[in-house]
């Protein structure tokens, strides 16, 4: 490029959405194991089997093997491009809704959020049927590890096609959840940015070139703070943004996991219950039983795994698209 402009200006859409696929893989791989522990924790059958987080993962390795801490991990794997594509799309549809491509304003906090909450709802439509799938395979019984395949054909049989997308409300309104997670890695950015030199410093060519980032792209916003901000200021942001995320709506994962796990119990003569509990019986009957803690159920392993997955997808996002781009 003439000039020196950086290459990272003209990064194609491409390399950003693989390299987005990429941080996701790497971040699910690395989070994997705690999910398992989290779903345990938060399904009736493994009540009480577990005394602390270190003794699930010991249990879980002696009775299943390495392998154990991973299960379920192929579902979320085969549509995490799809659901990063639904999510970048409707961010930047959501956004623009609020604030034109051409107003040249930055977006506040508050447009930030309604357009995460968007993305979201959004991203609900695929991610209900591929955690369905996640949970059943991680809440089966140890001795049993069920394929993608048969857990597919098992709901299809007992509930029909409809049954892939069950407790997809609950899931919808616990992705609601994208909402604080943007406000609060932006708000988080924007507090290192504030004490930093202004953002034009780090972007020299482009202040000169009179390039603008568009703030509806989550790609250009992305970018603009990988420039701007250091590794460990991304990293602190990431991992700020998945602690409130997940504190905001935790009891709602709680209720989609015992929801979307329920077809796994049995009635009192053995056979396999089709037809699941509603979500306010599946939450009056829980809280009557076990009390309101159960609605916390796994939010510790959730909340250790938060900061090395956003830790890993923040650092592998930057190594791909650097890599790629050259």
């Amino acid at each position: 490029m003439s000039n020196g402009e950086s290459s990272k200006a003209d990064v194609s859409p491409a390399v950003d959405f693989t390299a987005g696929v990429i941080a996701g893989v790497a971040g699910l791989v690395v989070g994997q194991p705690f999910d398992v522990v989290k779903v345990r924790y938060q399904t009736p059958e493994f009540k009480g089997r577990y005394t602390s987080i270190r003794s699930a993962f010991a249990s879980i390795i002696r009775e299943e093997g390495t392998h154990g801490l991973f299960k379920g991990v192929m579902s979320p794997m085969a549509g995490i491009a799809f659901i990063n594509g639904v999510v970048f799309t409707s961010y930047s549809f959501f956004m623009k809704l609020q604030l034109p491509a051409d107003s040249g304003q930055e977006p506040s906090l508050g447009q930030i959020c309604l357009a995460g909450a968007g993305s979201g709802l959004a991203s609900s439509l695929i991610t209900c049927p591929t955690e369905l799938i996640k949970i059943r395979q991680q809440s089966s019984p140890p001795h049993l590890n069920p394929s993608i395949f048969t857990v597919c054909r098992y709901i299809i049989r007992t509930d029909g096609a409809r049954g892939l997308y069950r407790g997809f409300t609950v899931t919808a309104l616990r992705d609601l959840a994208y909402g604080p997670y943007f406000f609060t890695y932006e708000a988080s950015c924007r507090f290192f940015k504030s004490r930093r030199a202004p953002i034009d410093a780090a972007y020299p060519s482009q202040a000169s070139s009179g390039r603008q980032y568009h703030h509806e792209s989550l790609i250009d916003e992305a970018e603009m703070e990988l420039h701007a901000l250091r590794p460990w200021e991304l990293m602190v942001a990431g991992g700020l943004a998945g602690v409130v995320a997940w504190m905001a709506t935790f009891p709602l994962d709680v209720l989609k996991t015992r929801s979307q796990a329920a077809s796994w119990q049995t009635d009192s003569a053995g056979s396999v219950r089709k037809k699941p509990p509603s979500i306010w019986r599946i939450a009056n009957q829980a809280i009557r039983t076990e009390g309101w803690r159960v609605m916390f159920a796994g939010l510790g392993p959730t909340l250790i795994r938060a900061v090395p997955v956003n830790m890993v997808v923040f650092l592998t996002f930057e190594a791909c698209v650097a890599g790629m781009s050259k």
